[in-house]
């Protein structure tokens, strides 16, 4: 009302002196007010709900289709409550961001689901390329928020058609929880969350996933077991949950036949290991947990001593016996020293070439492990196996 931007001022006016809020409460309200309420409402709102908009509708009329086309991805509730990470993306798409999307645009649900990811992981707080150019650098990259295409955003990557294929951080300060919405990412082949203080639980409906090939959570606070879901992501090549406070069984290996690499050292992790054939395993590492029983002979004949594929078998051997076990316990080679994420392997993403991620570990691998190819035997490039090539 007095020519500047602010659309919501509320106090406590019995307590506060304030003679020019546009809400006062006598007591505090038993339910926050929410941003959608107040910016539409007549209150001062500076936004005229009967006046036409972009997209041809009405700022009240947008606002009522994005919310119909959005409830098939988030809680309604969490969309209408402005404090929540669902809230505060839906509200950013209404008005602040300089993209108009449309009920209708295809890449409208993308552009939300990445808005709350941001939001859910505290992006204010990043250590590069936050929404706000006075709180942080963003060399090589665009901000998160920028009224651009969401696939040029820091730490994405998209397919060829435009849908999101890789989300990518590493030591980024990357807090606050992984938001389900994530599954409507239907292409989502690799996800890279590492060495941040991610907490909460891995999210069942990552599940959902069916191309996902990588997940890569290492070096969190992350609690809670590892769902039963995920055994959905039959595609998953990488698990690489190392150096968090996971807890349960292990018993999604059994659902998950294509793992090349696990790392699962670090945990709370209970049970025995499952015998699994995992026909492509190249690294698995289990030690710094509190499993028992003895390591399936299933995994042992597997090492490259045995003439098979498996460089890094680990365990705590005086809780699990293992007699063929290439580290034990305390003192096992780390995984910085083996392998971090796929970089250094040659993990297939659908048609497309695979792409290395721009993070790669400051302790460089051996030269046999960084060069060892997952699929040996199948005919790649050039008419060879890879082995040949």
């Amino acid at each position: 009302s007095n020519g500047g931007s602010l659309k919501s001022l509320t106090a406590d006016c019995a307590e506060v002196e304030c003679d020019c809020c546009t809400q006062c409460f006598t007591n505090p309200p038993s339910q926050a007010p929410s941003s959608v309420s107040l910016l539409v409402s007549n209150l001062d709102s500076g936004v005229d709900p009967t006046e036409i908009q972009c997209c041809g509708m009405t700022a009240k009329e947008r606002e009522e289709n994005l919310q119909n086309v959005l409830k098939d991805v988030s809680d309604i509730n969490l969309i209408s409550d402005s404090f929540s990470p669902q809230g505060k993306a839906f509200n950013w798409l209404l008005y602040e961001d300089g993209v108009c999307m449309c009920p209708n645009d295809s890449s409208l649900v993308q552009r939300y689901v990445m808005a709350v990811f941001y939001f859910s992981t505290n992006g204010d707080s990043w250590t590069s390329c936050s929404a706000d150019p006075e709180e942080t650098d963003c060399e090589g990259g665009v901000r998160y928020l920028s009224p651009v295409d969401v696939c040029t955003w820091k730490g994405s990557q998209c397919k060829r058609s435009g849908s999101m294929k890789i989300i990518e951080f590493e030591s980024m300060n990357v807090t606050g929880t992984i938001p389900s919405e994530l599954s409507s990412l239907q292409d989502l082949q690799q996800l890279y969350l590492e060495k941040g203080g991610l907490t909460g639980s891995i999210p069942p409906s990552l599940g959902d996933l069916t191309n996902l090939r990588v997940i890569d959570l290492n070096f969190n606070s992350l609690t809670g077991p590892i769902p039963k879901e995920l055994g959905g992501s039959d595609r998953l090549v990488v698990l690489d949950l190392n150096d968090n406070y996971l807890s349960g069984d292990l018993s999604v290996l059994d659902d998950l036949p294509g793992l090349a690499l696990i790392q699962l050292q670090d945990n709370a992790f209970t049970g025995i290991i499952p015998d699994v054939d995992l026909t492509n395993l190249l690294v698995f590492q289990t030690h710094g947990n509190e499993l028992s029983g003895s390591m399936p002979q299933t995994y042992c004949g597997k090492l490259e001593s045995n003439g098979g594929s498996l460089k890094s078998l680990t365990a705590d051997c005086a809780e699990v016996e293992c007699d063929c076990c290439t580290e034990c316990g305390v003192g096992a080679v780390d995984d910085d020293t083996i392998l971090e994420g796929p970089g250094n392997n040659e993990v297939p993403v659908d048609d497309d070439v695979v792409l290395v991620p721009s993070a790669m570990p400051s302790a460089q691998p051996s030269a046999s492990i960084a060069t060892a190819p997952i699929y040996s035997t199948e005919i790649q490039c050039c008419g060879m196996t890879a082995k040949e090539r």
